[in-house]
């Protein structure tokens, strides 16, 4: 499991000598890594269990291939962000990051019979090995994170299964939304580029190349042309690019194991603090918890996304403190509903089943709802957002669900506001037994449905495909008000809690005041929104 001498370029013509080393290296790593596999009994075919994501984001009208923009970062007045370096970020990263590698990184690498953070620990090393600085040791460690960005946001694989098509500047987008300085994200960005240049290079490096990276290359572009290899080798960071392919095509070696890159996060943490100073300086924020191109994809195609991780221990901790104590911390505005649920024989034992309008009222409320909630709305708004109406469900045992809807017909979308987008936030696991929220993906897109009364017609609901959306505390659940979703009963002897946080375009106005007054003037007796959906007895 050593890791073989890497290339050592000095003097002039440094990057000449560097390419035919790497071609020279990746030759002999070839036939290595082919025998071990051999000695064995794997195969590269047994091994390709790749699960990845195209980014149609990249691809032009004309279907030829685009680098993405860089990823603007928010101006630090930006409501929800923090500041760079912030102990806040510096954490939320780590979080973010590990969390990754834990949940995505044990799938197998394409084509070769380790994992992907196997191999990126590997590629570090070999950067550390060669004595490269920090910067390129810590592009090394995340060149390909895109992949795992895929595997979150859940997409099948591209390119013809071998792996998630522009992952380069899908991880470089993101690695630069999180603070890391513009160096790594050259590198990470540029790690496919050094393939097709050395390709155009010498072809003694293509024929060096495994089956499965032969097979991206077809997807990625093949060899550069002239002029493209001619722009390469005008960056003076360009020879440390070609190096990092050698850091790439040696972190295949199923002897090295390694299942966390949890020594690795001092060095990013380093970096974070080394770039935040620049950051500061330019009146830059930073997301607390960013979504990544690939999260946003879903999030178009759906109408929903799932976010998990985004809450803070600190926060995490006290959900279910905070939800316990909400309905004795009663103000002017507050509304509080009470259910009677089914089996019981008179308004005596009313239940508590909803409060509303706390959000700017209670502290810790507020901080989670004005925080991070706040910023991944503004984020899919891709424009900031304002708090349009909050409320937390309480769905006792034997308490009901709510017929198939859509939010966007009790939001008086014509007077109030024309986009909404609600954040569920699981205080308690949410499972089919305890009545979790349904959905219908993808139907956001075709308006305001048949109805009557907010209820979607019968016929119409039949037809449409629904999926659970299991949560556990901590998870968040964003998703369109033309959405259609339902709920069943709580069928368990455990109370669900959930709260929904609702945000409109703060271009659209402020809205919070007015719509808990519209929403006083309609209310009637045994109702419990403007919509008639839900599907128990509601009392005063």
């Amino acid at each position: 499991g050593s890791i073989p001498p890497l290339p050592t370029p000095e003097g002039e013509g440094a990057l000449g000598r560097a390419v035919a080393r790497v071609v020279e290296w990746a030759d002999t790593m070839r036939r290595a890594l082919a025998a071990s596999a051999r000695l064995r009994g794997m195969s590269a075919t047994a091994h390709r269990t790749v699960r990845a994501v195209r980014s149609s984001r990249n691809a032009s009208s004309d279907g030829t291939r685009k680098l993405s923009a860089f990823q603007v970062l928010p101006d630090e007045d930006t409501p929800g962000v923090v500041a760079p370096g912030s102990l806040e970020h510096l954490d939320s990263v780590e979080r973010r990051l590990e969390r990754l590698f834990q949940s995505f990184g044990a799938s197998d690498y394409i084509g070769e019979p380790i994992s992907v953070v196997e191999h990126s620990v590997q590629a570090s090393l070999a950067a550390r090995e060669r004595g490269e600085n920090e910067e390129v040791q810590v592009a090394a460690l995340l060149h390909d994170i895109g992949h795992l960005l895929g595997f979150e946001a859940g997409f099948p694989a591209g390119m013809d299964g071998c792996g998630t098509e522009f992952h380069e500047d899908i991880g470089a987008d993101f690695l630069r939304g999180l603070g890391l300085s513009e160096s790594i994200c050259y590198y990470v960005q540029n790690h496919v580029a050094a393939k097709r240049y050395l390709c155009w290079k010498d072809p003694e490096y293509y024929a060096s190349l495994t089956s499965a990276s032969r097979t991206t290359l077809r997807h990625q572009g093949g060899p550069m042309s002239d002029e493209e290899a001619a722009a390469a080798e005008a960056d003076p960071r360009w020879s440390t690019a070609v190096l990092m392919r050698s850091f790439d095509e040696v972190a295949k070696d199923p002897a090295v194991v390694s299942s966390s890159i949890r020594p690795f996060l001092p060095d990013i943490r380093r970096q974070l603090e080394s770039h935040a100073t620049a950051l500061r300086a330019e009146g830059r924020g930073l997301r607390p918890h960013l979504l990544s191109r690939e999260q946003q994809r879903r999030w178009e195609q759906d109408g929903f996304l799932v976010v998990q991780g985004a809450l803070a221990p600190p926060v995490l901790q006290g959900l279910e403190e905070m939800a316990d104590q909400l309905p004795g911390q009663r103000h002017d505005g507050m509304l509080v509903h009470y259910e009677v649920p089914d089996g019981a024989e008179g308004v005596d034992e009313k239940r508590l089943c909803r409060v509303e309008n706390f959000c700017k009222h209670v502290p810790r409320w507020g901080a989670l709802c004005f925080g991070v909630v706040q910023d991944l709305v503004s984020q899919v708004y891709g424009e900031p957002a304002v708090l349009f109406k909050d409320k937390l469900n309480y769905k006792g045992p034997g308490g009901a669900g709510f017929l198939a809807h859509q939010d966007a017909t009790a939001y008086a979308t014509d007077d109030l506001a024309s986009r909404h987008v609600s954040v569920m936030v699981a205080v308690d696991p949410s499972t089919r037994e305890n009545g979790c929220l349904e959905v219908a993906a993808g139907r956001h897109r075709e308006g305001v449905l048949p109805h009557q009364h907010g209820i979607i017609h019968k016929a119409l609901e039949e037809s449409m495909v629904f999926s659970d959306v299991l949560a556990e505390p901590g998870d968040l659940v964003l998703f369109d008000s033309y959405l259609p979703h339902r709920s069943k009963a709580n069928t368990t002897a455990g109370w669900r809690r959930l709260a929904y946080l609702t945000f409109n375009p703060a271009g659209e106005g402020d809205h919070h005041a007015a719509y808990y007054e519209k929403k006083k003037s309609v209310m009637k007796e045994g109702a419990i929104s403007i919509n008639l959906d839900f599907a128990g007895r509601i009392v005063k």
